[in-house]
Parts: C-alpha cells; structure tokens; sequence
C-alpha cells in the first residue's frame, strides 16, 4: 500500500480556482469542470469532490433534502427513545430517555394549577432526571459511573450493578469551575429532597422558584451541548400563565406569612444553603430570580409581550443595582373615573360653571365698566 503524495502547488491552486468557481453559485455544475478540467463526464461530480478533499481537507457532499429530512425523522425517533432501525437503544440513550421524561414528569407536576405536593415531587423528579442524564454523560464518554468496592469491582444490589450517588455522578460528569453553580443546586434539591420527602408542604412551593428555574435551565442548557437539539425539552413546553401577584397586593404578604409556617429544620437547611452558597447568589446557574414587568398596551391591537426575561449579563449596571435593593417603583394609576347619569354630569358642570361666572363678575367689578369704542 503506497501513500497519497502530497498535493502540489498547482495542484492546490487549480482546487482553489475550481472550488471559487462551483462555489459562486452560477450554474456551473462539478460535472461541467470535470469535463472542462480533466475531460471526465463520467465522473457525475464524484471526481470533483474526491479532489477537493484530497488537495484541500474540504468536504463538497451536499446533503439531499432527502437526507436532511431522514436526519429530522431519525432525530425525533431518538427523542421518544425508539431507534430508527427498529434496534436495541445503547445504555446511555436509555438512561437519557429516563432523565427527560422524569424532568418532564417535574415541570408538569410544578405548572399543574390542582397540584397539591408539588415542590415534594418536583425534587423527587429533578433528582431523578438529574442521575439518569449525568449516568448517560459519563457512559457516553467511557467513564466511571458504577459505585465501586476497594477491590475495584462494580457494587451490585438486587444483582444489577449501583450507580455512585446523584451528587457524585453530577460532579464527575460536570467538572470544573463553571458548571459549580450547577452543581450546587443539584445539591440544593438533593438535601430538600431528603428534607420533604415524607411531609407535605405548600408554603415551601413559593420559596424555591429561583431554584427550580435555574434547574431547568441547567438541564435544558446540558441537554443541548451535549447531545444536541433534539434532546432539548423546550418544544415540550409553553410558558404558564401566571396569576399570583398580578392583582391583589396582599398575595406576596399571605405567601410570607404561610413560609414562616414551615417547620424550623425546613427553615434552617434553606438559610444554611443561602449561607454556605453566599458567593453564588448571583450566579443564575444556582439560583435564578426573575422579575416580571407587567405591560399595558398603548391600545388594544397588538399587545406587548406579557412579560421580559433578561438574563443577569444582560441587565444595564443601573437597572441591576435597583433590582439588587428590591426597590419597587409603582406604576402611576389613574383615578377612575365616576360613573355618571346625564343629569348629575349636568348638575356637575353647572357648578364649576357658576362658579367661574361669579369669579369673572367680580374681577370686572373691580375693574368697573369698559369703555366704550
């Protein structure tokens, strides 16, 4: 076997040129240089592309709507955990199949309006989908996933080889600094999960939004860098309609009275993790506050969007520093106006008529009479 001999440099030049050429988009067709070039027309573009590789590294295939179509059906195959062939799926597709369905399981347990256990089953969940998906990132790239004894050998129960801990898997799947955050409100909802699992709650829903949002977020963002779009969850989801706050000013201060009702250890784990967590407040990866800035439409056509979400790099240095205080600037509302019939409208204005007619009277009796032209 001989090796390919390195391209020359006519032989790059005359690459180049036919590769600006076809690539111009005129109409002239790989099969029409290759006639033109080498006097093939037999070639049917496979020459072309078979010498722009070899002299360049520069890949010519283009893709059939075909196949970006059979690719878009294989995607979605995928998605709902069904191989496009009708085979087996590896075990990290397994496990990714597992982990977007019990995340999808906690959002549509969290937005259910009758959903009376909810931050309960959303922890159960998340953590959940949170093994399945760092189990299927580590599997994926050969690495260590199975809890192992001292002599190196898997830990089995119930015969099947035991996965290390939620939190250790997240760790080892996602190292490194930037997915610290990350890695901290998985903690979060482990240590809640710990806390809750058996009691029941509600207060506690309101005081974990941050968290739960910047979970999502999370997993939406690894589900997309590493095994691509068509694992992401969001075509799945619609924004929820949002009711609380919105009308009644007294909602935030009930929702304050029912979380100082929550049992004192609930209470002490979630300041000892604001404390111990101090340095990442700001990061939107542990924890994400969102402010809603309800929009009144200049008319009725056309409304504004609803509500912005801006994420923390985004937010002007002077907006931020407002919303780090907490201060609420009110909207200016405008007095109603008093519901009328004819005969008091009347009555009104002839009031504020007489009035301004005895004013006038004795502005021109001061004055005394004009005179005359």
């Amino acid at each position: 076997m001989h090796d390919r001999a390195e391209p020359t440099a006519e032989d790059i030049a005359l690459a180049e040129g036919v590769l600006a050429e076809w690539a111009q988009g005129r109409g002239t067709s790989k099969s029409e240089i290759e006639r033109r070039v080498w006097g093939d027309g037999g070639a049917h573009g496979r020459r072309f592309d078979r010498f722009i590789r070899q002299t360049l590294g520069i890949s010519t295939n283009r893709p059939s709507k075909q196949t970006d179509r059979i690719a878009l059906l294989e995607g979605q195959l995928h998605r709902l955990g069904v191989t496009p062939r009708g085979g087996k799926l590896e075990e990290w597709e397994t496990q990714l199949h597992h982990g977007r369905h019990a995340a999808l399981a906690a959002l549509r347990t969290w937005n259910d309006p009758t959903a009376s256990f909810r931050t309960e089953t959303f922890a159960l969940l998340l953590v959940a989908a949170w093994n399945s998906v760092a189990i299927a990132l580590l599997q994926r790239t050969n690495r260590e996933w199975r809890d192992l004894d001292e002599a190196g050998q898997p830990k089995l129960t119930d015969g099947r080889e035991r996965a290390r801990e939620t939190g250790e898997l997240v760790v080892s799947a996602l190292p490194g600094d930037r997915y610290l955050g990350l890695c901290r409100n998985v903690e979060f909802w482990i240590g809640l999960r710990n806390q809750v699992a058996h009691r029941h709650l509600p207060a506690l829903d309101a005081a974990v939004i941050p968290h739960a949002q910047a979970a999502l977020l999370n997993l939406e963002e690894v589900l997309g860098e590493h095994f691509g779009e068509d694992y992401l969850l969001a075509e799945s989801l619609s924004v929820p309609l949002q009711l609380s706050g919105f009308r009644d000013p007294g909602v935030l201060s009930s929702l304050k009275r029912l979380q100082a009702s929550l049992p004192l250890d609930v209470q002490s784990y979630l300041a000892q993790e604001a404390k111990r967590n101090q340095d990442l407040l700001d990061d939107s990866s542990y924890i994400l506050r969102v402010t809603f800035l309800p929009t009144v439409p200049s008319s009725g056509r056309n409304p504004d969007a609803i509500a912005y979400f801006v994420r923390p790099g985004e937010i002007p240095e002077e907006l931020g520093e407002a919303l780090d205080e907490y201060v609420v600037l009110p909207k200016v509302i405008r007095l109603p106006r008093p519901n009328l019939i004819a005969s008091q409208v009347i009555t009104a204005v002839r009031g504020r008529a007489d009035r301004r007619t005895v004013t006038a009277s004795r502005l021109c009796a001061k004055r005394g009479p004009r005179a005359g032209p």
